[in-house]
């Protein structure tokens, strides 16, 4: 059985007026999901955190609510608060990816989401050719423009454009159950695409990438917009690998030096 460790201070400053609960239960979402508490391990007693925390016993305890309906903690008579396994972590929920401090750690998710576009996206490209409407293929052009604009000074703009863009196809594919699982891997795949998009050495690759398939959706070539697509995710799997590149919160565009060892 897990047994608490010694308690750390863990050095926080105090939350400020009505942020105070959201503010508390990002701060210990971070601790959780950066590792500083692990799966099976009890945290400190309340006394500990309230006094690390600056907050009052209800305000700690409703935080521990959100973080144990969301799958990251649990609560045992006897034992306490405790980490639950990382099988059980809600990773695909916005609010508990924005607690944590660097997704691209998460390495099993990101390559789980790349294997699930790559079974949904070329089938949604290829049904989208064929479905879109004209209102459909506006919204799907105004968001590569978005992209194209941003490029490659501004990465959150160039990544919101880009998840409309992937986002616009999915639905102008007219298949509800394509869409709602493009509605729930949609803040992952937000996530991923930032990450991509900071660290490629290549921007122009991946516009190009995204004018063909746009064209190709125009077009009705729905083979051309599945192929297209195949060839996009080869580009963000080539990415990927360079994950580690990344820094959270990036505001410019990580530069690598052309002797650096991979």
């Amino acid at each position: 059985m897990a047994v608490a460790k010694k308690a750390i201070p863990l050095k926080r400053t105090k939350p400020i007026g009505g942020k105070m609960l959201e503010a508390v239960v990002s701060a210990l979402g971070a601790d959780i999901l950066g590792g500083r508490f692990i799966p099976g391990e009890v945290l400190p007693r309340e006394d500990v955190l309230m006094g690390s925390l600056g907050v009052s016993r209800t305000t700690l305890r409703e935080a521990i609510k959100v973080l144990c309906a969301k799958g990251l903690l649990e609560t045992r008579q006897r034992i306490g608060v405790r980490v639950k396994p990382r099988h059980d972590w809600n990773l695909l929920d916005p609010a508990v990816l924005s607690w944590h401090p660097d997704i691209s750690k998460e390495h099993d998710l990101i390559a789980g989401l790349l294997e699930v576009r790559r079974i949904i996206e070329p089938a949604a490209a290829e049904l989208a050719a064929q479905r879109a409407t004209a209102a459909d293929l506006a919204r799907i052009e105004e968001a590569f423009h978005r992209m194209e604009t941003a490029s490659p000074n501004d990465l959150q703009a160039e990544t919101e454009a880009d998840l409309a863009f992937h986002s616009g196809i999915i639905a102008a594919s007219g298949n509800v159950v394509l869409q709602r699982i493009g509605s729930t891997i949609e803040a992952a795949l937000g996530a991923a695409l930032l990450i991509t998009n900071t660290v490629t050495d290549a921007p122009d690759e991946a516009l190009a990438a995204h004018r063909h398939i746009m064209e190709r959706i125009r077009f009705r070539d729905a083979a051309g917009a599945r192929a297209g697509m195949h060839q996009m995710l080869d580009i963000a799997a080539r990415d990927l690998t360079h994950a580690d590149d990344y820094v959270p919160k990036a505001t410019a565009r990580t530069k690598r030096k052309p002797d650096d060892k991979r």
